[in-house]
């Protein structure tokens, strides 16, 4: 056997010991996306819920930021509630100084890159799905051929089955993960948005004292 048809074989192999890593891969890539998918309606209600009759600018007016209580800060949503939280704890430890030196500007980037990483997940299952499922569909494919080619039909029909299969498997996984990521990343933009807008209010506060 020369060089090349040694290479071949060895490739053919190869092809075939990574056909049991790429299934399991397929499962979790359905469960990471049926998972996905349910802590996106999750947070959608709870968005709503925290969302009813808020309005951001009629907050506002209530009040000074610095100056909230806590029923009043109790009203906001989640993610703003917070950031209002970590700036009156850093400011109760280091006073305004802190926060004219960076530390305004460093908490809120701080807590816009905590809320852009919960888009990694779905950002990784939408490459990495369709991507199995190619995979998933040529690894069997070379098995049918080989088939083919020994006139075992049987075995041939079943590898087919296989790789369309797993082709399914892997756009319908990278499709949910993708439906998924326009939504929290609408999301995501909303919150920091908003962030921004109060750490700007913040500011001036801090300026006029």
């Amino acid at each position: 056997m020369n060089l090349l048809g040694i290479l071949e074989n060895g490739l053919f192999a190869l092809a075939q010991v990574l056909r049991l890593p790429v299934i399991v891969l397929l499962w979790v890539s359905v469960a990471a996306a049926v998972f996905m998918a349910g802590g996106c309606a999750m947070e959608f209600l709870a968005r709503r819920r925290e969302r009813a009759g808020f309005d951001l600018n009629t907050w506002l007016d209530q009040g000074t930021l610095l100056g909230a209580d806590d029923a009043r800060q109790a009203s906001l949503p989640a993610a703003l509630a917070a950031l209002l939280r970590d700036v009156k704890a850093e400011r109760g430890k280091a006073g305004k100084v802190k926060f004219g030196d960076g530390g305004l500007e460093h908490l809120v980037l701080e807590r816009e890159e905590r809320a852009r990483r919960t888009l990694n997940g779905s950002r990784l299952l939408v490459k990495v799905g369709p991507s199995l499922g190619l995979l998933g569909t040529l690894i069997p494919m070379g098995t049918a051929l080989a088939a083919l080619t020994a006139g075992n039909l049987e075995v041939m029909a079943g590898q087919m089955v296989v790789a369309f299969t797993t082709t399914i498997v892997g756009l319908s996984a990278g499709t949910v993960a993708f439906v998924v990521q326009v939504v929290r990343h609408a999301w995501v933009n909303e919150t920091v948005r908003e962030q921004r807008f109060l750490a700007e209010r913040v500011a001036g506060e801090l300026a006029r004292e």
